[in-house]
């Protein structure tokens, strides 16, 4: 009984730090002691920081989202598995949109396929398949921007399963997501082979991932409607789920600006405006 109430002593401190750090958007010296040894921890971490931003409307859970979705970048980060998190009301933006930069330190911006939900999924089509939840949502496009709660020097000297860990408990390294028009007819998209062009201030595009280091948004979709459940949660009508990115992560800083553009599928543009200081 002492060994779980230590344990669970120690999941509302770091939720704590975390939230903390999340309510004055800046980034802390994290106690190595704290970090979860295992995913369970991790989800037990972030569940409790949900628990207390939710004291304030502002950061009721609207969705999910979920990063890590592709074999390739599990193997070379040295991950077992996707990682999730939760997406709260205060981080949507519908594109265009101008964001400040202090919402997202050491931002990077992912562009990704989003689902928002029709209706609810019934629990009693559990384990959900796409079959079961194909009719149930809407695609969108979105950009993800990545952020953390944990200084650079408390990074340092974290292995990549710490590292992962760390990301879960972190509400999966969440920080802002812009979402553009639905599209309906999604079906015959073959999400495997759609080029993104996302452009930071003009420059290159950035690389697209292919092959195995590409996860399919479907799998995601399925994979992370399950875990919610699995770990005691649902979704509703108007959620907004994202499946991983579509190219390389590019980094944000105060000033930047941000289009999305995929040629095949009717020239949708998402524009993240500024990140303004």
């Amino acid at each position: 009984m002492a060994g779980r109430k230590e344990m669970m002593n120690d999941v509302h401190r770091a939720a704590r730090l975390l939230a903390d750090a999340w309510l004055t958007r800046s980034t802390i010296d994290y106690p190595p002691d704290l970090l979860p040894a295992d995913r369970l921890a991790a989800y037990a971490i972030q569940d409790e920081m949900a628990r207390l931003l939710a004291a304030d409307e502002a950061h009721a859970v609207v969705g999910w989202k979920v990063g890590a979705t592709s074999r390739g970048v599990q193997k070379a980060e040295g991950y077992d598995g996707p990682i999730p998190g939760r997406i709260f009301a205060s981080t949507v933006f519908e594109s265009p949109a101008q964001l400040p930069a202090s919402r997202c330190p050491y931002a990077k911006i992912e562009a990704e396929i989003a689902f928002r939900f029709l209706t609810t999924p019934q629990p009693a089509q559990r384990p959900c398949t796409l079959e079961s939840l194909a009719d149930c949502v809407v695609m969108l496009p979105a950009l993800d921007i990545t952020s953390t709660r944990y200084a650079p020097m408390s990074r340092a000297g974290w292995g990549k399963r710490q590292n992962m860990l760390a990301g879960i408990a972190d509400n999966g390294n969440g920080g802002a997501v812009v979402i553009g028009a639905k599209m309906p007819d999604w079906r015959e998209i073959d999400f495997m082979q759609l080029a993104v062009e996302l452009r930071v201030n003009a420059g290159d595009p950035a690389p697209n991932l292919w092959n195995d280091a590409r996860g399919d948004p479907l799998d995601a979709l399925v994979w992370t409607v399950n875990n919610v459940y699995e770990r005691g949660f649902s979704l509703r009508a108007g959620d907004i789920l994202l499946t991983g990115s579509l190219i390389h992560p590019q980094p944000l800083h105060p000033g930047d600006r941000s289009i999305c553009r995929v040629p095949s599928i009717s020239e949708f543009v998402v524009d993240l405006g500024r990140l303004m200081v």
